[in-house]
């Protein structure tokens, strides 16, 4: 028989795009699907397109929630469904007819448990341009060696997600914590190499991701900051030298900082500037940045992390505090 996959959809008020994204599961070559729509407490018309969808095809549930964030919504939708895999989608991407198709081959041909694929990301008027695909690794790879991967760049995009249950059991669900918030789909993909899963990805690609002024990671510092509490809390589990995991974290620091400041929030950049020097005992973070955060943030953007990382090293080093790093 063909297994019965779970599509797990959370939705607020995404009146906009919904209907485009619940007709992206409809018109998959396979057929046998659930598609759980998880109504996170909108208060536009998002329920009432639900609804509609639910009404013209049963294998459409519509389910609600109050409003509780995309990871409680997915365990939502998870623990009402029934299907010996899982994959997501969000309320405002699309998935090509083909993508579970074309996923299920991978999955038996490879004995997988988790298949992802790369996809194009589309950019709605009022979206900041950039990349038109994902960073994703193809082919077969072992946890181990996700793992370390995965505390590096996060490589899977959630909407290409097809999981087996009995591995998602083991790993899960996600974390609804608010320090993860944005990127509860990449802690979950952490535990999942963590806990021994196969992991495969195809260079296909089988989803739209839209890029748009209303979604969560529309402003950098959305994803950004989540991340870098995602990496701060897994960065042990994994094989990385103590060289590798310092930079990482040290770049993640930087690029939220930075985000910030291109955002106007000055007072949350200066928060994580005096965390940033709070963890980082070799003493990078100096008055020098201290200096140019105060009087003058753009030239804080402007100038290069490599050039800002060598003029620190040097004003540590006529202070007597440089350090080999």
């Amino acid at each position: 028989m063909e297994p019965l996959v779970s599509v797990i959809m959370p939705a607020y008020n995404t009146e906009k795009y919904i209907g485009e994204s619940i007709q992206s599961v409809r018109d998959q070559t396979y057929a046998n699907w659930e598609l759980l729509v998880v109504d996170d407490g909108s208060t536009d018309k998002t329920a009432e397109i639900i609804r509609e969808h639910a009404a013209q095809d049963c294998r459409v549930k519509y389910l609600f929630q109050q409003n509780g964030r995309q990871a409680k919504a997915r365990n939502t939708g998870i623990d009402n469904s029934h299907g010996s895999l899982i994959a997501f989608l969000d309320s405002d991407d699309l998935w090509l007819p083909e993508k579970l198709d074309r996923q299920l081959h991978a999955l038996d041909a490879t004995n997988a448990d988790v298949v992802y694929s790369n996809g194009l990301i589309i950019y709605e008027p009022g979206a900041i341009p950039g990349a038109t695909d994902f960073p994703i690794v193809a082919g077969t790879i072992e946890g181990s060696k996700m793992l370390d991967v995965l505390l590096l760049q996060n490589r899977i995009p959630v909407q290409s997600v097809l999981v087996r249950r009995e591995a998602y059991r083991d790993a899960g669900p996600f974390d609804e914590s608010p320090q993860f918030h944005g990127c509860e789909d990449y802690e979950l993909w952490i535990r999942l190499a963590a806990h021994g899963a196969l992991f495969h990805g195809l260079s296909d690609k089988l989803i739209k991701y839209r890029r748009h002024p209303a979604a969560t990671t529309h402003e950098n510092s959305k994803w950004l900051k989540p991340a870098l509490r995602v990496v701060s809390h897994h960065i042990d589990e994994g094989t990385l030298d103590a060289k590798t995991k310092r930079n990482r974290l040290r770049q993640l620091y930087r690029n939220v900082i930075a985000a910030l400041i291109e955002e106007g929030q000055l007072a949350e950049a200066k928060e994580f500037l005096r965390e940033f020097a709070a963890w980082d005992n070799a003493g990078i973070v100096t008055s020098l940045q201290k200096l140019l955060i105060k009087i003058s943030p753009g030239t804080f953007n402007t100038i290069s992390r490599e050039c800002l990382y060598r003029a620190e090293w040097h004003l540590q080093k006529l202070t007597g505090k440089a350090t080999n790093n």
